[in-house]
């Protein structure tokens, strides 16, 4: 259990302090030694500094992503420390105000502060936490990085998050009062003191949906930069856009899901970028291209902060409208947003709220797989079969997609795995799967919502159409070759088999759910010229972390089920390489997302490649999460 802690934060009484090189009041000892760590170019800091950093600067090292690390020596006495940082956070001028830190030693967290300009965080190290004559393990936590890029036109992308001046330590002899002190923090590991809290609610923690079209409820929650469109759609209307809803009253881990879509404009604007902000704190940053919902968690240390949660959306990419639609009032766009959802997170899954893995940065996996990348597919069957003791074909039937394209099913097919599954051989985009999933598929027992139709005049193969889900079924039928009431018969009939195979599955935990992108859209160019294509077709949006979460927890509301979601290759990985995010969700890195149906064509050896390397991580490092047993 960790010990008791208190953190401490003072502001500097001239906020440009140390910006301008001017050194804070020193502390007069009263006995003892102190240890300095000096970020200054002539410091000492580099000797000491471990992960999470950047370049030196003249008088200050940025700390990078998630997290930074410190390495200092074993003090000479194992008595309780104090450890004081001069620190101060990257800020703009659209709205970035805040950061949380939070301060480990030894992994025993210490305590965490909402840092707000140039601050000395000022905490107590215990005796109880120091080994005689080992080294003292330092590490920030600071999980709202920022990069500039995203915000603002600037070449710099590293993920900004703590600017660090000086470490000191030294023992409580030479502490001295402080005045205007910050409210002491929660005591113990924060995220597990939460975990258990929530778990001793006698209730659920509470969730709530916000949707801001003209005349709903949570449209007066819309504040500055917002406006209804004609269809009664809330747009944002400048590029920094405000929200103020209700905080929640039950303290606990929660998350925010906001569903969303960008304007795409063709050879004009291929993204929308958007930083979601709480409290002026970052909680995520992304490039979308794509309807979406984007989940980001919400810092208990953040969202107990005030009655509200104020959100801020930073929108650098939006357009005036007004010149392309003809309309005499000007007006501006970059998102349409639908609703917010405030949902609580399960104490069984805390480890996601340590997570940011968005288009700022990635975050490191727990565990990677990179086997079997070299061998061509002729050989690689029996690679997998030496190495695994099991054939290529029953590690498939672990797997199940959920109907991103037809990819994943016929890659099982093409490595003789021949399996039954609600949405193998179907197109379905992942808003769509979360909707059906929310809804349990029961709009699936209204018969009269399917239809047959064509969507391919060469081929003419019939299609099955579930318009409230927006899904589409192969049904590998052709216009002319059946009667086509029975066959709408006959699929809505296997499809309703299906269904309740799925949820027992999914009760079972014993699949591994994949998820892809769908594939990009494609859109009729009206006056192609000569030797154009008569269709143009959207750059492929990858899948994100953020992006797969909400389908993860819905997922796991029937058992411990894992999910892998596929995304082009990135992050040094090659194609068929795996890794374990947190327990439960696995990210696979793939070349292409198209495999064609042809048996004699064997183009699925990057899937192969994936399945085989996220079997191993499931019976490896992620084994304890699926055979959890669920109370």
């Amino acid at each position: 259990m960790s010990p008791d802690s208190t953190l401490i934060t003072v502001p500097a009484t001239d906020d440009t302090g140390l910006h301008s090189g001017r050194q804070p009041t020193p502390v007069t000892p009263g006995g003892g030694s102190i240890f300095i760590v000096d970020f200054h170019a002539t410091g000492n800091s580099a000797r000491h500094r471990q992960s999470g950093w950047s370049g030196q600067e003249n008088s200050f090292v940025w700390s990078v992503g998630l997290s930074s690390s410190l390495r200092l020596p074993a003090p000479a006495e194992t008595s309780s420390l104090i450890i004081e940082t001069d620190l101060t956070i990257s800020r703009s001028r659209f709205g970035v105000r805040a950061a949380l830190v939070r301060v480990f030693a030894n992994s025993h967290l210490l305590g965490s502060a909402v840092v707000t300009g140039w601050t000395r965080l000022h905490c107590l190290l215990p005796a109880a936490l120091l080994e005689p004559g080992q080294p003292i393990e330092l590490r920030y936590e600071h999980p709202n990085y920022v990069r500039a890029d995203l915000l603002e036109p600037s070449r710099d992308d590293r993920p900004l998050a703590v600017c660090f001046y000086c470490v000191r330590l030294f023992p409580l002899s030479f502490a001295i009062p402080m005045r205007g002190f910050a409210p002491k923090p929660l005591e113990g590991a924060f995220i597990e003191a939460a975990a258990r809290q929530y778990e001793e609610q006698e209730a659920p923690l509470p969730s709530a949906l916000y949707r801001f079209g003209a005349g709903q409820d949570a449209a007066a929650c819309l504040l500055q930069g917002w406006r209804h469109d004609e269809q009664g759609d809330a747009c944002a209307h400048e590029h920094v856009a405000t929200i103020g809803l209700p905080a929640p009253q039950v303290r606990g881990g929660y998350i925010a899901q906001f569903d969303l879509t960008p304007l795409f404009v063709r050879r004009l604007v291929a993204w929308q970028r958007i930083t979601i902000l709480l409290h002026g704190a970052v909680l995520g940053q992304f490039r979308i291209q794509t309807a979406t919902t984007l989940a980001v968690f919400l810092p208990p240390e953040l969202v107990e902060q005030s009655d509200t949660l104020d959100f801020t959306l930073i929108l650098p990419d939006g357009l005036a409208m007004h010149p392309f639609d003809g309309t005499s009032r000007p007006h501006f766009l970059s998102i349409l947003l639908e609703s917010i959802r405030i949902q609580p997170l399960p104490a069984r899954h805390k480890t996601l709220a340590l997570l940011r893995d968005d288009d700022g940065a990635a975050s490191r996996p727990i565990a990677v797989s990179e086997q079997f990348l070299d061998e061509a597919v002729e050989i690689l069957p029996d690679a997998i079969r030496a190495a695994t003791g099991v054939g290529p074909a029953d590690i498939l039937r672990d797997f199940e997609s959920l109907g991103d394209n037809c990819s994943f099913g016929l890659a099982q097919r093409k490595a003789d795995c021949e399996v039954m599954g609600l949405l193998r051989f179907a197109n379905t985009p992942l808003r769509s799967v979360l909707y059906a999933l929310a809804d349990e598929f029961a709009a699936m027992d209204d018969h009269a919502a399917f239809s047959l139709r064509t969507i391919d005049e060469e081929h003419k193969e019939l299609s099955l159409f579930h318009d409230r889900y927006g899904i589409r079924w192969h049904t590998n039928v052709h216009a002319g070759e059946a009667n086509e009431a029975k066959v709408l018969a006959d699929q809505i009939v296997r499809l309703t088999y299906l269904r309740r195979k799925f949820y027992e599955a999914l009760r079972a935990s014993r699949k591994i759910f994949v998820v892809a992108r769908a594939e990009p859209r494609k859109h009729p160019v009206p006056l192609p010229f000569a030797g154009e294509r008569t269709y143009w077709e959207e750059s492929s949006d990858r899948l994100r972390f953020a992006e797969v979460v909400p389908l993860f927890l819905q997922l796991n509301q029937y058992g411990s089920n894992t999910v892998l979601y596929l995304t082009r290759c990135a992050n040094g990985r090659r194609p068929g390489a795996v890794e374990l995010l947190a327990p439960g969700i696995m990210r696979g890195y793939v070349d292409d997302f198209v495999i064609t149906p042809h048996p004699e064509t064997k183009d699925h050896a990057a899937w192969l490649r994936v399945a085989a390397n996220a079997w191993l991580l499931d019976n490896g490092p992620n084994a304890p999460f699926r055979k959890r047993v669920q109370a």
